[in-house]
């Protein structure tokens, strides 16, 4: 018979009772002042076991009794209350360097799921969203941006039937093309960029169209956008995002609760930026419509160069209003945060100089 000490609780009261607990082949006795009790082996339940934390020994009367995790109860018990892979477990938790195995191959395991396991998965909800909640999502978004920092185009008419006549003719050899649609917006606090929303819609603002010099140069800004359309790059960095509404539609399947997302697209598609594999993608097809059409590739990549010139500028005078006193940071505070906005497209040196070589 092997002896430890336990904390006794008979379930009536919340009163507490130090004993002794001794464990037989097939019987427990409980043994402190004015406590002496005999329970069978077969009608207690015990709790797993891990690492150090106390286990409590449940009795078929509701009373129960906390002991030491260092208790080898499993042991004592002749292992009734875990199986193999348990008792493994539980001795792998008290050993530090197979804990700290344990801990390395945790963190392996997550950034695998981080790296591939979610984008893989955000990809295929997002190919899997039926017509009518894409739409829904492109309209809303469009609806909320519109709100926040759009406002209707300044440009003239005749310059909107010019840049919708290039798109035209750039997409009217894509899948789904017939679904897409240019809109034109104004906007000092995102100046010029293009936007690719769900549905088939691509918001192009009059600061990115003042700033082209040649109309090949918006051609290859307008392919990349449609590059992000096909490839659902803002559904699918939403959801990678939003790891909750993902798992919940990878698992019940019902992808039409991804429409809760709508609240979030517009600010992920303003505020964050596109992965560089995502941009990489973008930039491929451009590349790649414009050798069909035989446009010269340096197009895309001398636009690229005034949008960084033009975003490293804005951000230049934010910068200024940050060394400013307290009073003139509030007057130029707004106008400082805004060029948080530039980021929707992070066009950096490597991706302008991957195009160039590559003509």
């Amino acid at each position: 018979m092997t002896s430890f000490p336990g904390c006794y609780h008979d379930g009536r009261s919340s009163a507490r009772a130090d004993v002794t607990v001794s464990c037989e082949s097939d019987r427990i006795r409980v043994m402190g002042a004015g406590i002496d009790r005999v329970y069978f082996t077969r009608e207690t339940r015990v709790s797993s076991g891990i690492g150090a934390i106390r286990r409590t020994l449940r009795f078929a009367d509701g009373s129960q009794c906390e002991v030491s995790g260092d208790v080898p109860l499993d042991s004592l018990l002749a292992g009734r209350f875990t199986g193999r892979l348990q008792r493994l477990l539980q001795n792998w938790e008290r050993s530090l360097p197979l804990a700290l195995l344990a801990l390395l191959l945790t963190v392996g395991i997550i950034t695998l799921l981080v790296r591939y396991g979610i984008p893989a998965a955000a990809k295929r909800v997002a190919f899997s969203l039926p017509a009518e909640t894409e739409m829904a999502l492109g309209n809303e978004a469009l609806s909320v941006l519109d709100r926040m920092v759009f406002a209707p185009s300044r440009l003239t008419g005749e310059r909107q039937r010019q840049v919708r006549g290039l798109f035209r003719d750039m997409s009217r050899d894509l899948p789904g093309s017939q679904s897409m649609r240019l809109e034109f917006r104004s906007s000092d606090k995102v100046g010029a960029n293009a936007f690719a929303l769900p549905s088939g819609i691509i918001v192009v603002t009059d600061g990115l169209v003042e700033l082209a010099q040649h109309d090949e140069e918006l051609t290859g800004v307008l392919a990349h956008e449609t590059g992000h359309l096909l490839k659902r790059h803002a559904l699918r960095k939403v959801l990678q995002n939003s790891g909750t509404a993902l798992v919940i539609a990878l698992v019940t399947g019902d992808i039409t609760s991804v429409s809760a997302l709508s609240a979030g697209l517009p600010t992920a598609l303003v505020e964050a930026k596109y992965s560089r594999d995502f941009e990489i993608e973008a930039d491929d097809a451009a590349v790649a419509y414009m050798r069909r059409r035989g446009i010269p590739v340096h197009f895309y990549a001398d636009m690229l160069k005034r949008l960084e010139e033009d975003h490293e500028k804005k951000r230049g005078e934010g910068d200024k209003g940050e060394k400013s006193a307290k009073t003139e940071k509030a007057e130029k505070g707004d106008k400082s945060s805004m060029t948080d906005f530039f980021s929707s497209h992070p066009v950096t040196r490597e991706r302008i100089e991957r195009i160039t070589k590559g003509q």
